[in-house]
């Protein structure tokens, strides 16, 4: 019986990831991951204008997939969750501009292929 539990949890688990390994590559799956972050974070320092240049930067770069919208969303909770229990201090602006430049770079890159 606990052989059978234990196996249905990680089944459970890994049944997520079936759906947005079919549609995307490891990079594009850590080009969405690293916006998610970065989403996050954004949010959680109401860098408002830059939580809207995130999503604008997704719609216009990925295939509409619902899979993917899933992935950016569970990436900038755990995200958020994450700069929140740390009790993490906010970047500063410009710093936090620059991480964002490059991972609009490394999205638009990962979708290009």
């Amino acid at each position: 019986m606990k052989q059978l539990l234990t196996m249905l949890a990680l089944i459970s688990a890994l049944g997520w990831q079936l759906p947005v390994r079919a549609a995307a590559s490891d990079a594009q799956l850590a080009a969405i991951a690293e916006m998610g972050r970065l989403n996050g974070i954004a949010l959680q320092c109401r860098y408002l204008e830059q939580v809207q240049r995130i999503k604008k930067v997704l719609v216009l770069n990925l295939p509409k997939e619902r899979a993917l919208g899933d992935w950016f969303e569970q990436k900038t909770n755990a995200s958020f969750m994450d700069f929140m229990s740390r009790q993490a201090n906010c970047p500063g602006l410009l710093e936090f501009d620059r991480e964002l430049d490059r991972a609009e770079k490394q999205l638009e890159s990962a979708f290009k292929q």
